[in-house]
């Protein structure tokens, strides 16, 4: 994100005290890689988007009972996080869950990795996915949440409603693993990953 938690702070307080422009500066930022996080959960697209409208018209809805959060990005991800886990569960559609409860990824890589060229890129990204697949759905979720949003342990824990202690082994236990069954190609793949 490109504003610090001191100016979201300074944004949140605008839009509480009714500033329509800060609540669009708050949608305008977020929206994106809420929806990025929300396919990430499930591969229903239109489940997503009335997961990330419902989150956005709470907020307005809701402007004058909403606390301070300490950080809005998580504040934002949990939610988002709890809404698709109720529609899910509303909606009956266990079933939708990404290949069968995996947990998606869509890998990148960086700009200045711009000197390999096109196959290589998806070679790589082969790969990654192909790692990616031999671990279970939480443990995928805490990779992606650790490495591509820049969040804490304590956030992520608190976005998976486990102890940050219990987050922070369970992503070295993962990468342990990982790495002694890939190696050095899981840490290359691993050190060139980016934040969509």
């Amino acid at each position: 994100m490109d504003i610090d938690k001191n100016q979201w702070a300074e944004v949140w307080m605008r839009f509480r005290s009714g500033d329509r422009d800060a609540f669009g500066e708050i949608y305008e930022e977020f929206v994106d890689v809420l929806f990025a996080y929300g396919r990430k959960i499930t591969s229903d697209r239109e489940l997503v988007k009335d997961a990330v409208q419902d989150i956005f018209l709470n907020l307005y809805k809701y402007n004058p009972q909403l606390h301070q959060p300490e950080f809005l990005e998580f504040y934002l991800f949990r939610s988002l996080r709890n809404e698709i886990i109720h529609k899910i569960k509303k909606n009956k559609q266990e079933s939708s869950l990404t290949d069968d409860g995996m947990f998606l990824f869509d890998l990148k890589f960086n700009a200045e990795q711009d000197s390999f060229d096109k196959e290589s890129d998806e070679l790589r990204v082969k790969a990654l996915k192909e790692i990616l697949q031999t671990v279970d759905t939480q443990k995928r979720e805490l990779l992606f949440l650790k490495f591509s949003t820049g969040l804490s342990y304590i956030q992520i824990g608190q976005i998976l409603n486990i102890n940050p202690d219990t987050a922070k082994k369970q992503v070295y236990r993962t990468l342990d693993q990982l790495r002694d069954r890939f190696g050095k190609q899981l840490l290359e793949l691993l050190m060139i990953w980016c934040k969509e």
